[in-house]
């Protein structure tokens, strides 16, 4: 830990615009942020960490009011964003900047390719990538308190310091595998994943249990999810502070029309009385409304034979993987093999998912293709 240097503060809108153009240059930068996220829905963001080939910088959000300049490289398309682990990285830019890096490289992708093992933190990384030991000791402290510890700069700087020697070696490391490409496509599967929406009819489907409720009932759950999910926006607290997901199963099969009706459900006191009856509303409304808006019946879980043939699958994905030298996980994801199993259901003719496409269209997905015929 020795070699890590001396960090350049930004801690003006000035100083942030000069460095962004300078990144503006680069081929690569090493990207990290250090956020509080304790009971509130949005990240608060208490660092923002850059290294370039030049030197290491730790932006101050408390400070910075003007985050266009930072912005713009983040939509950059000729300088690769990287990052360990990004999804909450995604989450942190966009409150700030009201966009995400593109494009990115994700090392945590990038080692599992490079047959390095299976999904690891960043301390695992330096050690496989570098083999040197770092200290993650800093990770849960409170990075709004000022001034910061020097341990906690120390830790913020190496985060990045390592991630752009470790973003080297990779580079290098898939190359000589010839698995370069793999990478910069699964990133671009990670980014348009990891794409932040207003549009929120979907989170229904995140509710345990949810195709368990009748197809009227699932829509009941749509509207009662979409209005938990903008209500904790409003409020900036966690979603399960607004209505716990049994609430809104419970909401959604029993369809209160009272407050007492809400209390039964499971309802918070203080939620009651500040939107009891706008909840109540939305319940009466969902059970008039008419069929064609309703959302496709999710699906149930696998026939038992069903099942039998994705373990069969699972096999397959794990005889490759190991041929790989890659965690099967990683090379096939278990919801992706429902997906395949479930899209040929009534006709017997399969479709492969769009993650299966493209080079794992060679290695495995034929593999499994050739099995269900």
């Amino acid at each position: 830990m020795d070699s890590i240097p001396q960090p350049v503060w930004i801690v003006t809108d000035s100083d942030l615009e000069q460095y962004c153009q300078q990144w503006q240059q680069q081929d690569f930068i090493a990207l990290d942020t250090e956020f509080i996220r304790t009971s509130t829905f949005f990240p608060k963001a208490g660092l923002v960490q850059v290294a370039d080939k030049n030197d290491c910088y730790l932006i101050d959000p408390l400070t910075i009011a003007d985050w266009s300049s930072f912005g713009a490289l983040l939509d950059n398309q000729n300088v690769v964003k990287v990052f360990h682990a990004c999804s909450e990285d995604f989450e942190v830019c966009h409150c700030l900047t009201g966009t995400i890096p593109s494009p990115v490289a994700d090392t945590q992708l990038g080692a599992s390719l490079a047959s390095l093992g299976g999904i690891m933190g960043f301390q695992r990384l330096v050690k496989a990538v570098l083999d040197l030991d770092i200290d993650k000791g800093e990770t849960r402290s409170d990075w709004l308190q000022r001034p910061l510890r020097a341990k906690q700069i120390e830790y913020a700087v190496a985060d990045v310091y390592y991630l752009y020697k470790c973003y080297q070696r990779l580079v290098e490391k898939l190359s000589d595998l010839g698995r370069l490409s793999w990478w910069k496509e699964d990133c671009a599967h990670l980014l348009e994943s990891g794409r932040i929406s207003d549009d929120y009819s979907q989170q229904y489907r995140k509710v345990k249990l949810a195709w368990k409720l009748r197809p009227q009932e699932q829509y009941v759950l749509q509207q009662v999810s979409i209005w938990r999910e903008q209500t904790a926006r409003l409020w900036n607290v966690p979603r399960g502070q607004v209505v716990a997901d049994n609430v809104l199963w419970n909401m959604a099969r029993y369809q209160p029309a009272h407050l007492g009706d809400l209390a039964r459900a499971g309802m918070k006191l203080h939620v009651r009385q500040k939107c009891g009856e706008e909840i109540l509303d939305i319940i009466a409304k969902s059970m008039l409304a008419e069929e064609d808006v309703w959302p496709i019946t999710l699906n149930k879980p696998l026939t038992p034979q069903a099942a039998e043939t994705l373990k069969e699958l699972k096999k397959i994905v794990t005889l490759q993987g190991e041929k790989l030298d890659i965690p099967a996980d990683m090379l096939v994801k278990k919801k992706t093999l429902e997906a395949l199993l479930r899209s040929g259901s009534s006709s017997d003719t399969y479709t492969l998912p769009e993650i299966l496409l493209g080079w794992r269209n060679e290695e495995v997905g034929q593999n499994l293709l050739d099995y269900l015929k």
